[in-house]
């Protein structure tokens, strides 16, 4: 019908299938053919048994039946009539409870196979560089990762499996017309086969154009959803719900009539068809009136045709719409074969080394532009911090002190200069181990709609009590999580909406404690803080000061580096100052 979008469907899905699933495709390809041979051998025994059945004495002239008549010894052409029934029911019986089985082994094997591009667009995604996973934005990546491989599995992969079941029951029903009536085939062909092109042709480009612009439409929807929600309190106050819930109606209502257009489309061959076969029941008659000899010849020619519709119509009607469906999908399969490898993917390197850090930690010439822009965005720092000490960043914002940051946490890589561990290399080999040794602590720290317990450990199916108690009583939560009914086990809500903001900060503290971190970043921590949740905040970061956690500290309060052994001050990605903090407390005192 359309090699190209088939054979571009059957290689999107080669990519993903094992050998082994392979060898179950053409297994149960045999069992489709198996099927569709059942299918069609079902209605080729309806017909001669309707004929026999609406002659007087027409088992004993028929010569298929008249033998087995014989041969069963039955005394009434009426009971062997009834066992002929009875046989045919059971047949179809069979066959649908085979055809039933065959059905839940295709269903069974797409789920598989859905599941299976689910965890491969995941860890797609997941290996994105940070950068191209801020770029990107979540509502794209979430409808990436499980809508579209969803989308894949119902418009693509299971439509593949119908339309070659049909195409094999459209073989076997030629192949077994040629043998029996070769007219009947010409006659089909004429009426069949151009409207079925014409129909494909007319609403392929339709179909296709209907599926990208779904597509398009699906995460905006998503992310004006989220922020309708996300900004419940912001945007009541603002009296901006009703706005943006139009944003969302207004999107949703294109998508519901892209929708219900598809639906339409998937409609029209049934129709389309079942006028042809009017006009192919017509084109007999007019065929019988020049070139029939007797009224005999057109009963039974306009019976098999009729016969052979009743089965060619339903099939070339899902073929139709197996290929509307797969031309819908179509950009599914340009998403999940896109962007397979990149310069923007940083999968884990398969070899990891251990790491141990004794000593220093050394930013030695390190350079990062992100892509596409022309300016550095550091350039050449340089700078040593010895194991225990406490050092702050400071610096206007767009200074650069975020991103050197990140290079530390290895979200960004830097183009120049290295990342020194005790004057060694930090490569790629080291991520795992230095991920255990570093944490991290943002200003708007993640939480989830869980317990106490599980937001500081990441929801560890065994959890280390004594690591736990330490964490807690460390980022100083052990009064309040003391007084909470249910302990470490209370839930916190949404984004940890029952917490206050110092509450919160202080779990995302106990969370890089609980997995014995050794250099701690802390990335403007306090500045969203009230002067008192500061203080608390403050307190459990003085308390880690005691201790021989490396702490980074990135701030704007200058309060909050009373404890820094130093504090370097950044400029357009450069070093420009190094500090003590009563230093820096007298020049902004002059000031």
């Amino acid at each position: 019908m359309n090699t190209g979008i088939i054979s571009y469907s059957l290689g999107s899905l080669r990519y993903y299938l094992t050998s082994s699933q392979k060898y179950k495709a053409g297994w149960m390809f045999a069992l489709v053919l198996i099927s569709s041979f059942l299918d069609v051998f079902g209605l080729a025994a309806l017909v001669p048994v309707m004929m026999v059945a609406a002659e007087p004495g027409g088992v004993q002239k028929s010569k298929y039946f008249s033998p087995l008549y014989q041969f069963l010894d039955f005394q009434s052409e009426k009971n062997f009539l009834l066992f002929l029934m009875a046989a045919i029911f059971l047949f179809f019986l069979f066959k649908n409870l085979f055809t039933t089985w065959v059905n839940y082994l295709q269903t069974k094997f797409t789920a598989d196979i859905g599941l299976k591009i689910i965890d491969g667009q995941l860890t797609k995604y997941l290996d994105l560089s940070f950068w191209k996973f801020n770029d990107t934005g979540s509502s794209n990546l979430m409808n990436a990762a499980l809508q579209v491989p969803g989308v894949y599995v119902s418009g693509v992969l299971r439509p593949l499996f119908v339309f070659f079941s049909e195409v094999a029951v459209v073989v076997v029903i030629v192949l077994s017309i040629i043998i029996y009536k070769p007219l009947l085939l010409a006659i089909l062909g004429v009426v069949l086969v151009p409207t079925t092109l014409l129909m494909y042709r007319a609403l392929r480009t339709r179909t296709q154009v209907i599926g990208h612009r779904i597509n398009a439409l699906r995460p905006v929807s998503f992310s004006i959803l989220n922020d309708l929600f996300v900004g419940f309190v912001e945007l009541k106050l603002a009296h901006k719900q009703d706005a943006y819930r139009r944003k969302l109606l207004t999107n949703q209502e294109e998508l519901q009539k892209l929708d219900a257009e598809a639906y339409l489309y998937s409609m029209l061959p049934i129709k389309m068809i079942e006028m042809v076969a009017i006009l192919g029941v017509l084109t007999i008659f007019v065929y019988a009136l020049f070139f029939a000899q007797n009224a005999a010849d057109l009963i039974a020619l306009v019976g098999l045709f009729a016969a052979a519709a009743y089965r060619l119509m339903p099939s070339v009607n899902r073929m139709l719409q197996s290929l509307f469906q797969i031309k819908q999908a179509q950009y599914t399969i340009e998403i999940i074969g896109s962007d397979r490898e990149g310069d923007f993917y940083s999968p884990t390197h398969p070899t990891q080394l251990p790491l141990t850090f004794e000593r220093s930690l050394t930013f030695n010439n390190i350079s990062y532009t992100f892509p596409g822009a022309t300016k550095r965005t550091l350039k050449d720092i340089e700078l040593t911090i010895r194991k225990g000490e406490k050092i702050g960043f400071i610096g206007s914002s767009g200074s650069g002190k975020t991103t050197l940051m990140n290079t530390l946490l290895r979200f960004y890589v830097e183009q120049s200069g290295d990342i020194l561990v005790d004057g060694a290399p930090l490569k790629p080999e080291h991520l795992l181990a230095w991920y255990k040794i570093i944490g991290y602590v943002k200003q708007d720290t993640f939480l989830m709609e869980a317990s106490i317990q599980d937001n500081i450990t990441l929801g560890d199916a065994e959890v280390d009590q004594e690591r736990l108690r330490y964490a807690i009583e460390q980022a100083s939560l052990t009064s309040f999580v003391q007084n909470l009914p249910e302990g470490v086990h209370t839930h916190i809500g949404e984004r940890g909406s029952k917490l206050s903001g110092g509450q919160r900060q202080r779990i995302g503290i106990a969370r890089a404690l609980y997995k014995r971190t050794e250099v701690l970043v802390l990335d403007e921590a306090t500045s969203a803080l009230d002067n008192e949740t500061e203080r608390e905040v403050n307190e459990a970061i003085n308390k880690l000061s005691q201790t021989d956690i490396t702490i980074l500290i990135i701030a704007h309060r200058i309060t909050t580096l009373r404890e820094c052994d130093r504090i370097y001050e950044l400029s357009q990605g450069e070093v420009i100052a190094v500090h003590q903090y009563h230093d820096l407390v007298r020049q902004l005192v002059q000031q």
